[in-house]
């Protein structure tokens, strides 16, 4: 009796779970767009299990928060200290107030404007020439937005900023920007910008420059629409600085001015969901030399540096690359560089780079070292950074 019931019961599970097998590829069949799904979601869960998996392997199993690994390889910004003192928060030409839109209304042309210790709100509205804001000590630019645009909206020429930190600046367009340059020509000096929608936005009507000295910007970006600096007609020229963790798909460094120069700075993504560390989409002259550029294993974009990628449109263009150390560390695909397929007119140059990981581009050179990974230099794991590569600066900011 027993071995009859088992029987049905077998033959039942049998046939019910063909009937279902049928049922199930019947209806793939006449539904194919399900198949898709199906194939799509199952590569997703594999892509995201394989792309746990390196990850653990390149980090030697220590995962880190974006914060923890800046903290990790990055001494904290520290602001200059003050070399005189007010008994009021702001000063002009040696008159002081007591808030910052009388201070700001006092300016006049070629006048410096100083700011004692503190966290500012008030946004600033700049509209004479050759102005110079300087912070005494630590002071903190925070949330506050001119007309929609920025902490700082410029609209005066050639605007120095010196010892300032400026954060939490956002808007409802999505590029909130702690500067927006509307004038001509902006110099930056000792300044931290971090944790906004962008950091410097240049929308000026003519060309000028954007120069910018010991500086830092950290997660900085919004919507891939918002970067670390976004310059629309200036040059950029940028020394001893640096571009950390750019956040949601935004460029460290978005130049569409006729020419942008990196010189002694590092450009890192650690585990930030950065794009492009570099892109000059209309090309001109990039120079990049005695760098580091850090591409994380979370980028989203697995170019490092696109070049004329939205048509060219300088008449001189082209790309120097000499001394630089480069980590491709993101995983996937990486390339060092994206050119245009036109790419015949422009003058290419790589020189003594060191290049850590695949360069899956067309642009390998054989005046670079290359090599697979960290440990075949010896060099630490991930998110590491050699501080030898800046003991020269004025400061080092690697750990």
């Amino acid at each position: 009796m027993k071995s009859i019931f088992r029987k049905i019961i077998t033959n039942y599970l049998f046939v019910s779970g063909l009937l279902a097998h049928l049922v199930v590829f019947g209806v793939l069949l006449t539904q194919p767009y399900l198949i898709a799904k199906v194939t799509k979601k199952i590569s997703q869960e594999y892509y995201s299990w394989q792309k746990s998996k390196d990850y653990k392997a390149l980090t030697n199993g220590r995962m880190q928060s974006v914060a923890d690994e800046i903290d990790s390889v990055l001494h904290a910004w520290k602001p200059q200290p003050a070399d005189q003192h007010l008994t009021q928060p702001f000063s002009v030409n040696g008159t002081e107030y007591s808030d910052l839109t009388s201070a700001v209304s006092a300016l006049q042309h070629g006048d410096e404007l100083l700011i004692a210790p503190g966290t500012y709100h008030t946004p600033l509205v700049i509209t004479k020439h050759d102005i110079t804001i300087t912070g005494l000590g630590h002071v903190i630019f925070q949330k506050g937005i001119a007309q929609g645009k920025g902490f700082i909206l410029s609209k005066g020429n050639n605007l120095t900023v010196n010892n300032i930190e400026c954060h939490g600046i956002s808007n409802r367009d999505g590029n909130g920007a702690c500067i927006r340059q509307e004038g001509v020509n902006l110099t930056l000096k000792h300044i931290f910008f971090h944790g906004s929608q962008e950091g410097v936005l240049e929308t000026a009507k003519q060309a000028g420059f954007i120069k910018i000295y010991q500086s830092r910007f950290e997660r900085l970006g919004h919507n891939g629409q918002a970067h670390g600096i976004y310059s629309n007609k200036a040059s950029v020229y940028i020394e001893e600085s640096v571009f950390v963790a750019t956040k949601s798909q935004g460029h460290a460094i978005k130049v569409r001015g006729e020419s942008l120069v990196v010189n002694a700075s590092v450009i890192a993504s650690l585990s930030a969901d950065d794009s492009r560390l570099i892109d000059m989409p209309n090309g001109g002259e990039l120079m990049v030399k005695n760098s580091l550029l850090a591409q994380g294993p979370n980028s989203v974009n697995g170019q490092v540096i696109g070049y004329g990628l939205e048509g060219i449109s300088h008449l001189r263009n082209s790309i120097l690359m000499t001394d630089n150390v480069v980590y491709l560390e993101r995983l996937g695909v990486n390339y060092l560089l994206a050119l245009p397929k036109e790419s015949q007119a422009i003058e290419l140059t790589q020189n003594k780079n060191i290049v850590i990981g695949k360069d899956s581009s067309s642009y390998v050179s054989d005046s670079n070292t290359y090599f697979n990974d960290r440990s075949e230099l010896g060099l630490p794991a991930f998110p590491s950074l050699p501080n030898s590569f800046c003991e020269q600066w004025h400061y080092c900011p690697i750990k």
